[in-house]
């Protein structure tokens, strides 16, 4: 696993537009959609032989936390995702990430990912997902589930 590389505030601000995170590999395991199906309570007979999409985008948005450690005070608000191809239990899926966009409104940072889901040369699946940071000195308020 690539080695996470912690950013602070300003750094976090700084992200620029179209600025890609290196490309990692998702290896998806029977046993990791088991446990993802688990923690849903979703259930389909396809996802015996197929990752549940929302699964990827959740896996890859793991991934990128991995890698990418940002600062407390950070909102996940959101993500769309267009799923193209079906990808089978035990693949190996190709995850790249760029900035989309980063932009401050009332003092919150909001930046959106854009990913990118490969298995070799072919596209399956294309989102964003969005993160707010909270301004300095903001407390963020978590609902319970």
């Amino acid at each position: 696993m690539a080695e996470a590389v912690t950013a602070s505030k300003g750094e976090f601000a700084a992200l620029e537009r179209g600025v890609a995170l290196p490309p990692f590999e998702l290896p998806v395991s029977r046993e990791d959609v088991a446990a993802y199906l688990e923690s849903t309570g979703e259930q389909n007979e396809l996802w015996e032989r197929y990752v549940p999409p929302l699964a990827l985008g959740a896996f890859a948005l793991g991934g990128l936390m991995a890698r990418f450690k940002v600062p407390g005070g950070l909102v996940h608000t959101g993500q769309e995702y267009d799923f193209l191809e079906p990808v089978p239990i035990g693949e190996t899926v190709e995850v790249s990430i760029s900035v989309a966009s980063n932009s401050e409104r009332r003092g919150a940072r909001m930046v959106v990912f854009a990913i990118e889901l490969r298995i070799l040369e072919q596209v399956v699946g294309r989102g964003r997902t969005t993160v707010l940071l909270a301004p300095e000195g903001t407390e963020v308020e978590v609902l319970p589930a």
